[in-house]
C-alpha cells in the first residue's frame, strides 16, 4: 500500500472525504484492496459507491495493481477506536464515549468541535486530545 496510500488520500480529499485506512490483503493472484473513508457528519453509501468507481477507474488505467483485484470501499463504522487527529475531525457532531486521565469512569457526549488540540463536547466540557485514554463512537 506504500504507493497506493498517497494517491488514494489525494483522491479522497478531492472527493471531500477523509481517508481512514488503506489495506491490501488476500492472495497475490487476487488481492483485496480495502479502503475506509469518512467525513465530518457521516459518509453515505452513495458517496462510498461513487468513490469506489473513481478509484476503480484509476486502478484499471494504472499499473499499480497488475491483474484482477477486489476493491472494497466503506466507512469505519460505530465502535472503532478514535486515536488520530483525523478521527476527531470526522467525529464532530457525533456521540462519543470517552475515558480520560481525569475521568476513568468516562462519559458520553456529542463532540461539538476540535481545533487540533482541544475537544469541546456538548455542555461546554473541554478536554485536550492528549488526555484521552480511549474513545469510540456510540449510537
Amino acid at each position: 500500500t506504500g504507493k497506493l496510500q498517497p494517491i488514494i488520500d489525494e483522491m479522497a480529499a478531492r472527493a471531500g472525504l477523509i481517508l481512514v485506512e488503506v489495506k491490501l490483503s488476500g492472495a497475490r493472484s487476487r488481492p483485496v484492496l480495502r479502503i475506509l473513508v469518512d467525513r465530518p457528519g457521516r459518509v453515505t453509501i452513495d458517496e462510498c459507491a461513487a468513490f469506489s468507481r473513481h478509484v476503480e477507474e484509476y486502478l484499471d488505467s494504472s499499473t499499480l495493481l497488475d491483474g484482477p483485484y477486489l476493491l472494497e470501499v466503506g466507512s469505519p463504522g460505530i465502535g472503532r477506536k478514535l486515536t488520530e487527529p483525523g478521527d476527531w475531525t470526522r467525529s464532530v457532531g457525533r456521540q462519543l464515549r470517552v475515558r480520560t486521565m481525569e475521568e476513568d469512569a468516562g462519559f458520553e457526549a456529542i463532540l461539538e468541535s476540535y481545533d487540533g488540540e482541544v475537544l469541546v463536547f456538548a455542555g461546554g466540557r473541554r478536554i485536550p486530545a492528549s488526555e484521552v485514554l480511549s474513545a469510540v463512537e456510540v449510537i
